[in-house]
Formats: C-alpha cells, structure tokens, sequence
C-alpha cells in the first residue's frame, strides 16, 4: 500500500515563490546593465574586495577620487522637470559613492553611488522705473536695496545607481532608478536612468573637466538626455611652473598673509572667495581686454585646488552680475583655468592659463581653448583713497609686449580674512586738502558736551537717510589715525595702544567707506559707493573728508562731505546731520546738487541703557500683572467675607476688567503659543526676555480666569438678592451714563485719527514723501481703551451714587491696588521720558503707547482722575454712596442693600 500522500510545507512553498522573484530580478538587472554599458563590461566582485584596487588603495582613498561635490548639468528636456537652463542658483549635480569594491578583473572597480540632480529657478522680472533697485519698507519708513525675486521651486531627482568603473579608461557606467519631484511640483518616481562618466585620468591644464552623460532608460522616454560637467577634483598634474612678472608699479608692496605659518590651501581658497571688480579705465588695458576677449566687471575664483608644496590651479569665471555662487560650479559669459604656484616670498599668486569654449551644442559641453594668459594676485600692504584692495590682481595677455594687464580689486576683508594685518599702512593724501574746507564751513566752532572718538569708534560708523529724493545708506571708518576697522570691529587689535595717543589730538585723520542705494541725480536710483578721507575733531563732533567715486569709466574726486555728530548724551534720536557736495561748477557734467543727510538712532552707550530699560520694563510688567492678580484673589477672599459685597458690585465694572484681560490674550494669542513674528535684540541677556513675556501671559491668563470667576459670583449674588429689581435698574442707570461718555470718547478717537491723516497725506504732497502704510484706526481705538480701563471705578461710583448705598463691596486693597497699577505706567513715562533717548523704532514692554495714552498732559490727569475715583469711592463706602450730593432728600442715602446670600 502506497503511503498516504503529505502536503508541502507552506513555509517551503513561500520560501521557493521569494527565490523564484529574486531570480529574475537579479537576471533583469544585470541584462539592463549588459544593454546598456556594451563598452565596459561587469565582472565578479572579488573575495573580501572591499577595498583596494590598482596600488593598493583603501576605499576610503577610492571613492574620493571618484566623487564629484558639484557640477553643472544642461538638457533634460525643457523647463517642467528641472527648470529653466538659466537660472540663479543655478543646476547642479552630485555624485557620491557609497561603495567601491574590487573584482576580478585588476583594472575594474564595482561602484555603488547616489547621484543628486537639482534644477534651477526662474527669477521674477524685475520691474521697471525707479523702483528697480530699491524698494521703500513702510514700516521702517526708509528705502532699501531690492534683492533679487525667484518663482518656483528647484526640481530635484536622486537616483541610486550600480555600475563599473574602468582606471584604464577612466569611464564609469552605471544604471539604476530615481525618485523627486520636478519644477513644478508633482512627484517622479521610479526614473529608469544610465549614467556615462569620463574621468580624465591624470588631469592637467588642458584636460581639467570630468564630463558625463544621464539618459533615460524607459519607454518612452521620461526626460531627454542630461549633459554633465564639472572640474576635476582630484589627480591632477601640474605643468612647470607660470612666470610671475612684478605688480605694477606702486604695487609692490605685498602683506605676508602666511607670516609664521607654512601654506595652507584651505586658508588661501578662504582669501579668494570674495568678488574682483575688474578695472578698464587705464587706456593701456583696453588692448589687452580686447586680445583676451574680456568686458565683463567681474571675476570670480570659482573653484581653487592646492597641493601641499604650493602649487594652485583654479576656475575662474568672469561676469556682470554679482550673484555667481561660490558653491555650485558656474559657467558664467567667460571662463578661463589656470594653474601655478604661490611665491611665499613675494606673498603672491602666480597663475598661467586657457581660454574656456564651449566645444558642442550642449552648455555643458566645455574644452580648452588657447592659452597664452597670466594672471597674478597679492594682498596690497598700502592703502589710499584710490587704492584701497584688500586683495588685487592683474590679467595679461603673454604674447602682447606691452606687458600692460586688466586691473582686479577686492575690497571685502571679513569674514574671509583671519590673519594679522599688522604690516597694514595707510597712506592720508586728501588731509590737508580736507582741513582747508574744514575752516571754510566752520566745522571748527566749538560746541558744548562730548562727542564720539577714537575710543568710540563704533559710534562714528551710522546708518543715514538721504533727506531729499529718497534712498538710505551706510558710512563706516576705514581707518582713524592709524587704527584699521571693518565695520564695526577693530581688525588689528595689536594697534589698540595707539588709541590713547592719538585720542589726545584734536583733529584725527579719518577715512570711510560710504555704500547707499538712492538718487545721485535725482533722477534714477543707483547702487553708489564712495571712499572718502579727511579729519575728524573730536572736540566738536565734526567730519571733513574729501571723496571719490566712479562714474562710468573715470573717476570724480572733487566731492566734499561733511558731518556733525551729536553730542554722547544728546536726548533727541537724530545723532547725525551732513551733506554730499560737488566741489565742481554746475556746467561741469560730473556735477550733481548737494544731498543732504541724516542719521537717527542710538550711541552704544545709549543702546546699553535702551537694554536696560527693556530688562527694567519686563520686570515690571512682571511685578505689575503678579499685584493684580494679588488684588483679585484679595477681593475674592473679601466677598466671601462680606457676602453683601457681592450684589452691591457693579457688573459693567467688572466687564470693563474682564475685557482689559482678554484683549491683550487675543491680541497675543498665536505668539503666546508660536513666537513666529518676535523681533530680535542684540540682548547680552539672551532669552530672559522671551522667558518673561511668556510667564507674564501666563499670569495675564490666570488673572482674567480669576476675574471671571468674580463676575460670575456677581451676576449669581445679583440674581439672588431680594431687592434685584432695584439693583438693575440702577445698573442700568450706570450704563445710560457710562455708555454715552464711551461712545463719545470713541468718536472723539476717530476725529482725531482722521485728522492726523490727513495732515500727513497733506504733508506728503507738499514734501513729495513716499507712499506709506497708514495708522489703523483700531490702533487708537485699543489705545482709548486703555483710558476706559484707568477709570475702571466710574461705573461702581455711579452704581453706589444711585443706590446710596454704604456697602464695603470693594476691599481696600482691591480698588487702591488696581488704581496704582494703572497709575504706575504714566508716571514711569515721564520718567522714561526725561532719562531716556527714543528711537526711531521704539520697543516697549511696560507702558506701551499702543496699550493707553500717553502724553505729558495724560500723564498728568490721567494718575489724578484715577486717584479722584478712589477717594470718592472710600467716602461712599465710608458715609454714603450720595454723600456728596446735595439733596432735601436723605433717607435714600441711608438705604442699605439685604442679601440673602448665606455665608
């Protein structure tokens, strides 16, 4: 008898149908890499092959020499999946190997890498007229440069691929699929790509891109063909070293930026990072220019590789735009590669190169043109007002005899800069030029209090408004006497003893950078920038300087600006008061009619005391909100003590309070949970501020719940009571009272609103001001309110004058506490007022112009209206709610609310 049949084991069966998938998969990739790299052929990972390779390498070694940080990348197939070709920032591609792993055969490599391809963004058209520059900020009423719009956003599709690489051919294939999400925002998924790479082997000057190819794989087609590009990144071969004529003369002079130090590439690539303006006004550049093919105003050292004993090589990419990315890989409308050395006892750069060209119908498709370029930079040891490059260079052309080049200059220092500048001198040639109109304008009047210095210098760097036309700008010294400053810092602290010795002179020689966005001719706005040198007196808070600028191709230097800082402890929020003038005629066409500046804001002395007012106003909305918080919990305990208190309140009272807690709760409700829009300080405190605003809301939320607490037992003791009926109709009675005086005093908002409206409009027509947003109505409406809520005690003085009633319904505590808080906040304004200087943005955390009215004359009746109501409201308590009206009548004063509310 045959054995009973068994059924398979199912988990036999599951794991034959898994092996059964795999199989083909793994059949179907291979046969997609065979279909599509023919010239270079797979082969079996070798035992233990992890790393390794020609020469022994690590892995780690291998799959740098592979890699490619960015690159460029053209095609694609239109804007819909990668965006438009030209585009800031621009496309880009990565290429990163995950694995390297060696095989069988020696010359062949199994790579396994993600490949990152981003597209471009369109830029916004910018408009057109006056505006095109510059654009005005309503709230902080000035005008400030326009930064360049982008639409869209950048498509981006990574694939991860498997392929080979070849080190006798330096070709890389590889396969695989990719996901992300294109330009206009709907998903890809599952993109069937193969990727080609030619590595150029050992690159050299006229070898130095990686290029590449990405095509698609499905059916149809999903993207058309991808070109690649990039420079090499590693395994380059330096030819025999460029020759490195001197600088032109007066540029001798070089700073040792390596001075006890050996040669670092990543700190030479940080001095080149910062853009060069490129000089044609010398008429002996324009034949070079000319030879070499160059008028764009820019250069960039796009990227920039060093070997360890000094030899460079680099990109450079000219343009006339400002915004070419140091990171990604540019093309740009002229590129040039040049390779050399760094003369460390020269301190300079001395470079050879080629010509850039585009070698097929794709962008990406770059080669080496002809060569024949020089190129050599230093740091400048001697600064002036005409020369005052940190970094400078010169482009020639090698076959021209002449010897002449194309000037480069850099004026950026921080942050690219961290060595010493102590071998740093400036050269003053405008002085005693400068002096002369000094006296000329009266600039050496003498003038009563301190003024900035030397040892102040931060102060003497301002921000300022150009008073007639519009526009808005920034001065900052360059040098006092000997000291060098960048902005706002001290770059060569080892000079700070010589701060004393020259504080002692009155007149101090200075020299600034002026940058602003305005009108020169007050015909069209214009990005300007002047360098400018002179004296400063100390005494008198006066600046005299002589200035340059450039106007197309020459240059102007018969420009005066002078300048009248206001005294350290001025109290008015202007510091800073001159004028930009031509020393020219008026037929002159340099000439330009004077512009009148202005400055406001804080001395640094100033901005100290400005944090210590917001620390000392934080506390005291702190203690302010904690006390009334204490006073409610002080009448809550009264009204459980005195039961009668209860009805004898007036709910209109209580309703005015309630809402002066909610309204700010609501005003705050987002940021009390998402602080998006909070401004920022340059606080030493840190966070204690936003740490105390969001306990003072807390304390502002548990306040208006204990305030409604106390309207609830209110409206239930009133509802209750025997005698009710009388205590509405007198509630009424205040509310035919109060309302009217509310309603008028709102009106009388409005009218006031209104006409300060239209004295601004009128003002903006006569003074040709720009457009600004206008002062919400509901803004002096919240500040009214806080006058309803400084008379919080009128309706209960109303309510105990109707009902003549002798009712203790407030506690001493409750009503007197209240009315001090409310009190508090104008006298600190005039405090505030009097010791204080304003800005033009003023920030306020306790008595807040936005919360109540404040003026001399509110500070003043305000306090003594709210005061008057207290004492009224204690002789009610005390004799009488009508005591102080005159009446034959009497016994109704006498009258005494029952309540039959039980203790």
């Amino acid at each position: 008898m045959a054995p009973p049949r068994r059924d398979p084991n199912p988990n036999h069966l599951l794991l034959v149908a898994v092996l059964l998938l795999l199989v083909p998969a793994t059949v179907a990739a291979a046969a997609t890499y065979s279909d599509h790299c023919h010239g270079l052929p797979s082969a079996p990972d070798l035992a233990g092959g992890g790393g390794g390779g020609e020469g022994g390498a690590d892995p780690t070694s291998l799959r740098l020499s592979l890699q490619l940080n960015t690159g460029y990348f053209s095609g694609g197939g239109g804007a819909r999946l990668f965006g438009p070709d030209l585009s800031i920032p621009p496309r880009s591609f990565s290429f990163l190997p995950s694995s390297v792993v060696r095989t069988t055969d020696a010359s062949l490599l199994h790579v396994s890498a993600t490949l990152t391809v981003s597209g471009g963004r369109r830029r916004r058209p910018p408009n057109d007229g006056r505006h095109l520059l510059v654009e005005y900020d309503g709230q902080a009423h000035r005008f400030r440069p326009r930064l360049p719009r982008f639409a869209g956003r950048r498509g981006s599709v990574t694939f991860g691929l498997e392929g080979y690489y070849s080190s006798a051919s330096g070709e890389l294939c590889m396969v695989g699929t990719g996901s992300g999400r294109a330009a206009d925002g709907t998903a890809v998924n599952l993109l069937s790509a193969v990727l080609r790479v030619r590595y150029p082997g050992r690159a050299n000057l006229t070898r130095p891109f990686v290029t590449g190819s990405l095509e698609s794989t499905d059916s149809p087609s999903f993207f058309e063909p991808v070109s690649l590009v990039t420079y090499a990144e590693e395994g380059y071969a330096y030819a025999e070293s460029a020759s490195c004529p001197p600088p032109p003369t007066g540029r001798l002079d070089a700073l040792q930026v390596f001075e006890g130090s050996k040669f670092s590439c990543a700190h030479l690539s940080s001095l080149f990072k910062a853009t060069f303006r490129l000089d044609y006004t010398n008429g002996s550049s324009e034949s070079t220019a000319s030879s070499l093919g160059l008028h764009q105003r820019f250069m960039f050292i796009n990227r920039m590789r060093c070997a360890d004993d000094g030899a460079v090589r680099a990109y450079v990419v000219f343009a006339n735009q400002t915004d070419v990315s140091a990171y990604y890989f540019m093309l740009g409308e002229k590129a040039m590669v040049v390779e050399g050395f760094w003369d460390e006892k020269r301190s300079r750069l001395c470079l050879k190169g080629c010509h850039v060209v585009n070698s097929g119908p794709s962008r990406a498709d770059l080669a080496v043109g002809e060569c024949g370029i020089g190129m050599s930079f230093w740091f400048p040891a001697v600064w002036s007002l005409q020369e005052r490059s940190f970094a400078a260079g010169l482009v020639w052309n090698t076959s021209l005899k002449s010897g002449e080049g194309i000037a480069a200059s850099s004026n950026t220092i921080a942050p690219y800069f961290r060595g010493s500048l102590s071998g740093l001198k400036y050269n003053y040639t405008k002085v005693d030029e400068a002096k002369k109109y000094y006296e000329k304008y009266g600039l050496n009047k003498k003038r009563k209090g301190k003024f900035p210095d030397s040892n102040s210098y931060r102060d003497l760097t301002f921000r300022f408004f150009l008073q007639k036309g519009g526009g808005s700008g920034y001065a900052s010294p360059v040098t006092i006497g000997s000291m060098l400053y960048d902005g706002n810092s001290l770059v060569d602290s080892d000079r700070s003893y010589h701060i004393m010795t020259e504080t002692n002179h009155r007149l101090l020689n200075v020299s600034y950078d002026i940058h602003y966005v305005g009108n020169w001719s007050l015909e069209t706005f214009r990005r300007q920038h002047i360098s400018a040198e002179g004296v400063y007196d100390a005494k008198t808070g006066s600046l005299c300087m002589i200035a340059c600028r450039v106007v197309n191709i020459s240059l102007d230097c018969e420009i005066l600006v002078t300048a009248q800082f206001s005294p350290l402890d001025t109290k008015v929020a202007q510091h800073v008061k001159g004028t930009i003038r031509s020393l020219r005629k008026k037929t002159d066409p340099l000439f330009f009619e004077p512009l009148d500046i202005a400055s406001y804001g804080l001395y640094i002395d100033k901005v100290d005391e400005s944090i210590w007012r917001m620390d000392l106003e934080s506390t005291m909305a702190l203690i302010s909100m904690t006390l009334s918080c204490l006073f409610i919990a002080v009448q809550l305990f009264h009204v459980k003590k005195v039961p009668e208190a209860l009805p004898a309140m007036s709910i209109a009272m209580l309703v005015v309070l309630s809402l002066g807690y909610m309204i700010p709760l609501v005003l705050n409700f987002e940021a009390l949970f998402k602080n998006s829009n909070k401004q920022t300080f340059p606080l030493s405190g840190g966070g204690w501020l936003e740490v105390n605003e969001v306990i003072v809301r807390i304390i502002t939320m548990v306040t208006f719940l204990m305030q409604l607490r106390l309207l609830q037992l209110a409206c239930s003791a009133r509802s209750m009571d025997v005698s009710k009926d009388q205590s509405w109709a007198a509630e009424k009675k205040v509310l035919w009272i109060c309302l009217p005086l509310y309603i008028i005093g709102a009106v009388a908002a409005w009218v006031v609103h209104m006409q300060f409206n239209n004295n601004r409009r009128m003002l903006r027509k006569v003074a040709r001001l720009p457009r600004v947003n206008r002062h919400a109505f509901w803004e002096d409406l919240v500040s009214y309110g806080g006058l309803i809520l400084d008379g919080f005690l009128l309706p209960q003085v109303i309510l105990n004058a109707c009902l003549g009633s002798k009712v203790k319904a407030l506690s001493p505590g409750f009503y007197i506490g209240s009315t001090m808080i409310r009190a508090l906040p104008h006298v600190y304004d005039v405090f505030r007022a009097k010791h204080f200087v304003p800005s033009l943005r003023p920030f306020y955390r306790y008595a807040n112009p936005r919360d109540d009215l404040f003026s001399l004359a509110w500070d003043i009746a305000i306090p003594c209206g709210a005061i008057l109501l207290s004492v009224l409201l204690f002789l009610q308590q005390r004799f009488g709610g009508a005591f102080f009206i005159c009446s034959k009548n009497r016994k109704a004063s006498e009258y005494e609310m029952v309540s039959t509310v039980s203790s």
